[in-house]
């Protein structure tokens, strides 16, 4: 890379100023403490990318040697052997460029020059001002076909890279290509249609048979041809029977099938062939009528899914250090976890194929939004054709995934223009409407036609009705967190699909340290709020805070947040799964960070795992026992995501803070298939002969299925803050075996919110954040392949840390 008249080695794509920088010692990391401030300013330069390449003779006599770029962020002119081939102007786009007169045969240079997206961004708001997160971004980040992300948010830092990701190749563009394909498929009982109709690029005349094998689950072929030369929209048909469906997390497995497309010419020579993993499903959003307004949910092979996931936002500032292995280890956190789906929210940029892979082998539904977020858009024909192509491609890349559930054009931009005070610009107004109800419908419908098109998020469906309506479409729910109400007021509440909701908490003190001094680990230090975003975020954390004792060291507080953060999050989704039926989707805000912050991640930077994370093991589980409290009257129900009747017992234990049983019952319950059922009422107001009574008294519900397994769960009587937790004697058994390391817990007390950790290794535990009941024994796996270093049983012993509630606001 040249920057500033030196040559700097940039390695291997993908590559990025900042990343060429960091790697060759230019600047310090732009996270560390309050680097991010300089760093930015370098986003106000230029920079140019250099490389040699050769080529041999078969390329140099190509028909049309073409030069792709998959992805060029962002304002890029292309040169080869000095001549100007091409021009980028959309990261989201791929860039193909005519090279046949600029090639020569042996050593060649490229050549690829980068103009500074903020200049670029301050030209454009000059000329006109239109709304966008100024107080969160630089302006005119609207005006760029570029991630707005980069241009800073609430959770991340303003860092507009430039750079060259995904592949660079060159090809002969009239060779015979496999582009892509596309797929319909009729479902009966037990039987699939499944037409595919192959998409072939370059000069087709010399084809003389394309072949499309289906290898299904087992391994068996089947094979269909297309003889006698190819037409555009020739397809071949599969009648499948006994198919094996693709399902979503917990409801079934997520079967694939691979789909070969192999292009023959004369003689029976191999021009072109492509493989592609392919499910057998139906999917689609479900808006029936009922008696709380109209439903919105996702019905997969006919099932109405109860949606459980979370918003995810691009994996760094610096997309270079993204690889493929984080992706997907970030992705399996998320069936581990039990999360059936996942939004990609609309502020960053469509992820690799590699991350929709991942969804379908896991069996993640994808809420798939398109790349515009709280902004205004100013629309000419150049914009226009711009985001038609961006829109056109990607749907292409993507629409094959058994995952795709859902194009949606926008995030917050209707309830934007409708309650947020937005300049209300008639010519900007109708811009909108002529965007997301027209360019990109029907660019998604044209290119897709299978899944569905949803203009904004959140919507009601309806201009008439407000976008944010609680009883139809989706919804973004922000009262609790950013409106500072109390966290059950979301009981209140009864969202039909809330695809935006949640809580900050700090990340994992090992994950600050990275980007931190022992001096800055302090909520307001200078360093400290550089890596917190949020508008007023520590006024919000604190005014939470009330919930608990006031922490005494900077480890109390990371504790605090994040169990603050899971039990807002926990409220939230065990009412949603309680009112199953009228509620069918939780999505919360967010998944993971782009950097090391404070946030609402449940999984930060590093891949450290938040409460947060290890609560949704819970709250999402298939089978779901919760309580919720009605004065003295405690309500217990189960909520069923499963294709199966549960048939299981449920016991509830009335303890003191010694963990003694002072009154407890079980009792046997069947609850049916994909459903939601209160089990039982019970009234605990013969309990307490004093108010201060229920500082001492707190009742453990378990639910054991037919195989013996059991769930637990905690409900106490008044906030944490007031409960009277005892000082706990914790013994731990160490043991281990081939695999895993095996730690059981006991307590002389009640011990609530164990929060185990590691002081410089990384693991993730089989469970965390769990209560103690006295000496009823808690046991914790540890696979030892998930620790980050050999780790031996005796270093483990003395990695190991522990906090509960009862260390919070005591020192020392």
């Amino acid at each position: 890379m040249e920057w500033e008249g030196e040559l700097l080695e940039a390695g291997t794509v993908p590559c990025s100023m900042y990343s060429v920088l960091l790697k060759n010692g230019r600047i310090e990391n732009p996270y560390y403490r309050e680097n991010e401030k300089e760093a930015m300013k370098l986003s106000g330069k230029d920079c140019v990318f250099r490389k040699t390449f050769f080529v041999d003779e078969a390329l140099q006599n190509a028909e049309d040697a073409t030069l792709c770029f998959e992805m060029l962020d962002t304002l890029a002119d292309v040169y080869v052997n000095g001549t100007l081939v091409g021009k980028a102007s959309n990261m989201h786009r791929v860039w193909k460029f005519s090279v046949k007169d600029c090639l020569k045969e042996g050593e060649n240079e490229l050549t690829v020059k980068c103009y500074s997206p903020v200049q670029y961004a301050d030209k454009m708001i000059a000329k006109r001002h239109i709304w966008g997160q100024d107080e969160i971004t630089l302006p005119g980040y609207q005006y760029i076909r570029k991630a707005h992300y980069m241009f800073g948010w609430d959770w991340g830092p303003c860092l507009p890279d430039m750079g060259i990701y995904r592949g660079v190749f060159l090809y002969d563009a009239k060779a015979v290509q496999v582009e892509n394909f596309r797929m319909q498929q009729k479902h009966e009982p037990n039987h699939v249609s499944l037409t595919i109709v192959p998409e072939l690029g370059g000069n087709t005349a010399g084809v003389h048979c394309v072949k499309v094998q289906l290898t299904d689950v087992s391994g068996d072929v089947v094979e269909q041809k297309i003889e006698g030369g190819y037409q555009a929209g020739e397809q071949v048909l599969f009648e499948i029977d006994q198919p094996e469906l693709w399902w979503p997390n917990g409801l079934g497995e997520a079967n694939l099938y691979t789909l070969t497309i192999s292009v023959y010419g004369e003689n029976e020579t191999l021009l072109d062939s492509y493989e592609k993993k392919i499910g057998l499903r139906t999917i689609r959003i479900s808006r029936e009528n009922d008696e709380w307004g109209q439903e919105f949910c996702f019905q997969v092979n006919g099932v109405k899914v109860f949606a459980m996931g979370s918003d995810y936002i691009p994996e760094d500032n610096i997309i270079p250090n993204i690889t493929h292995e984080h992706t997907r280890e970030l992705l399996h956190h998320c069936k581990a976890a039990n999360f059936n789906c996942i939004r990609v929210w609309g502020g960053g940029y469509y992820p690799d194929d590699e991350f929709y892979d991942a969804c379908d082998e896991y069996g993640l539904i994808v809420w798939q939004d398109n790349l515009f977020a709280c902004a205004v858009y100013l629309l000419d024909e150049e914009f226009e054709e711009n985001i038609r192509i961006e829109t056109e491609e990607n749907v292409r890349r993507i629409r094959n995934h058994a995952s795709i559930g859902l194009w949606c054009g926008n995030n917050e931009m209707e309830t934007a223009w409708e309650c947020w005070g937005i300049p209300q610009e008639e010519d900007l107004k109708e811009d909108y409407d002529e965007m997301f109800e027209h360019i990109i419908k029907d660019a998604v419908n044209e290119n897709d036609g299978v899944t569905m098109y949803w203009s904004s998020s959140p919507s009601s469906g309806d201009y008439s009705i407000a976008a944010n309506d609680f009883n139809r479409g989706d919804v973004h729910y922000w009262d609790v967190w950013h409106g500072m109400k109390p966290m059950k007021d979301v009981f209140n509440y009864y969202f039909r699909f809330c695809s935006e909701y949640g809580f900050e908490a700090l990340p994992n003190k090992k994950t600050l340290d990275t980007v931190l001094l022992p001096e800055d680990c302090n909520l307001y230090s200078p360093a400290m709020e550089v890596h917190h975003k949020c508008v007023d975020g520590n006024h919000k954390l604190m005014f939470y805070m009330q919930c608990l004792r006031m922490p005494t060291s900077f480890e109390q507080l990371i504790y605090a947040t994040q169990l603050m953060q899971a039990e807002a999050i926990r409220m939230n989704v065990e009412h949603m799964r309680r009112n199953r039926g009228r509620c069918m989707g939780s999505v919360y805000w967010q998944l993971n960070d782009s950097n090391p912050t404070v946030s609402w991640s449940s999984i930060d930077y590093d891949r450290r795992w938040k409460a947060l994370q290890y609560f949704c093991k819970r709250f999402y589980a298939p089978v779901l026992l919760s309580a919720v409290e009605d004065g003295d009257v405690v309500q217990f129900h189960i909520s069923n995501e499963t294709m199966s009747d549960f048939t299981g017992k449920v016991s509830w234990r009335l303890r003191d803070n010694r963990a003694h049983v002072v009154k407890e019952e079980s009792f046997e319950v069947t609850v049916d298939a994909l459903s939601a059922s209160c089990v039982a009422k019970t009234d605990f107001s013969d309990t307490f002969r004093m108010e201060t009574d229920r500082r001492k008294y707190y009742v453990e519900y378990l639910l054991e299925d037919a195989n013996g397994k059991v769930m637990d769960s905690v409900m106490q009587f008044v906030e944490f803050k007031h409960f009277e937790y005892l000082e706990p004697t914790i013994d731990i058994a160490f043991k281990e075996n081939t695999s895993e390391f095996v730690l059981t817990f006991s307590s002389d007390v009640y011990v609530k919110d164990v929060c185990l950790d590691l002081k410089h290794k990384d693991c993730v535990f089989s469970d965390n954040w769990f209560d103690i009941h006295g000496d009823r024994k808690v046991e914790i796996t540890i696979e030892k392949n998930s620790v980050g270093q050999q780790l031996t049983l005796e270093e483990l012993k003395k990695e190991l840390t522990i906090m509960s509630m009862y260390d919070i606001g005591r020192r020392g």
